[in-house]
This record gives C-alpha cells, sequence and structure tokens, in this order.
C-alpha cells in the first residue's frame, strides 16, 4: 500500500497540474497588457508543478515506494504514477 505521505505528494501534484491547465488555458483568453499577467501566473503554476514532481519522484525514490519497480497499486484507487508523471510532460511512455 503505498504510505500515507505519497497520497500527499500524488494530491498536492494533480492539484499543482489542474492550476496549470487552468493558467494556461486563460492565456489564450487575455490579450494586451492582461496577457503578460496571465503568462506570469502560467509561469509559477509550471514551476509549482515542476516541484511537487520531483518531491514524488524523490519520495519514491527514497522511501521505496516501488516494489519491483511497479507500485503496489491495489491500495492507489487507479492512480498510475509512471502515467501521472509523463502525463503532463506530453511523453507517450513507450
Amino acid at each position: 500500500m503505498p504510505c500515507t505521505q505519497w497520497c500527499r505528494l500524488i494530491e498536492l501534484y494533480r492539484g499543482a497540474v489542474d492550476t496549470y491547465s487552468e493558467a494556461t488555458k486563460a492565456l489564450s483568453v487575455h490579450p494586451g497588457a492582461a496577457f503578460n499577467e496571465t503568462w506570469q501566473r502560467a509561469e509559477r503554476a509550471r514551476t509549482r508543478s515542476e516541484s511537487c514532481r520531483a518531491d514524488v519522484l524523490h519520495h519514491e525514490h527514497d522511501h521505496a515506494c516501488l516494489e519491483g519497480g511497479k507500485l503496489r497499486r491495489k491500495a492507489a484507487v487507479g492512480i498510475r504514477t509512471e502515467n501521472f508523471i509523463l502525463g503532463d510532460q506530453g511523453q507517450s511512455g513507450g
């Protein structure tokens, strides 16, 4: 079973990615000077999501939340870390 800390880090990461997604969607809505503020907000959200991603990976490495190279998924409620981590990077995983 993934530990409580891992679950907390995943929730923080999920929230950060959602915030980043919403911030990037707003880029097409705000023209002119408002665009610069929206861009800065998106950049802060991007930085935050990258930091949260790094926290998850660091925790998995240090705490050994992976078992035999695979997450103990039975208690992860359908969350697959490798998809979660690669999903915001636009990588196919294969």
